[in-house]
């Protein structure tokens, strides 16, 4: 029992001092301009749907802020942009759960909160998860609905680095 309590907070504190220790500057290999894909799960066919997808992400100008603009060259009503500051252990308004990051500028990062989702707005929590590696970026969301332990993968982007 001891030693489970022991793995349990150095656990604990590992995540701590990793979601203490990043900062919006350690995501900045991540800049530029990325094209790619959108897939998500289509709650009222419960079938996949791909579309293309497009993000430019840079810095605010005083590197606290980190800008993400979607863009759909489908569905151009509906591009947005939106810019992601951190505060306390959290990223925007989800916490922090991991943050990984290798020497070559690659990371994972992993946030949640607790939401809604699906056509009838249940309650749940979405994961997020932001995957830099080498040329290829990607961020999926997971859900995981009030009473289940199941999470399901609610949409995917995929995207390289572009010439934009």
């Amino acid at each position: 029992m001891k030693n489970i309590v022991f793995a349990i907070s150095l656990v604990l504190f590992c995540t701590t001092v990793n979601a203490q220790s990043f900062q919006i500057k350690d995501l900045a290999a991540s800049t530029g301009s990325w094209q790619g894909k959108l897939t998500y799960l289509d709650y009222s066919s419960g079938k996949p749907y791909t579309m293309p997808a497009n993000i430019q992400i840079s810095l605010t100008e005083n590197k606290l802020g980190y800008i993400m603009g979607y863009e759909y060259p489908n569905e151009p009503h509906a591009n947005s942009k939106d810019t992601t500051y951190i505060k306390d252990k959290l990223f925007g308004n989800d916490k922090i759960v991991e943050f990984k990051k290798a020497t070559d500028g690659a990371f994972t990062l992993v946030t949640e909160i607790a939401g809604e989702d699906g056509n009838d707005h249940k309650k749940a929590i979405l994961r997020h998860t932001y995957t830099l590696k080498s040329s290829n970026y990607s961020i999926v969301k997971d859900v995981k609905f009030d009473g289940t332990d199941k999470w399901i993968k609610r949409n995917e982007y995929q995207f390289v680095k572009g010439n934009k």
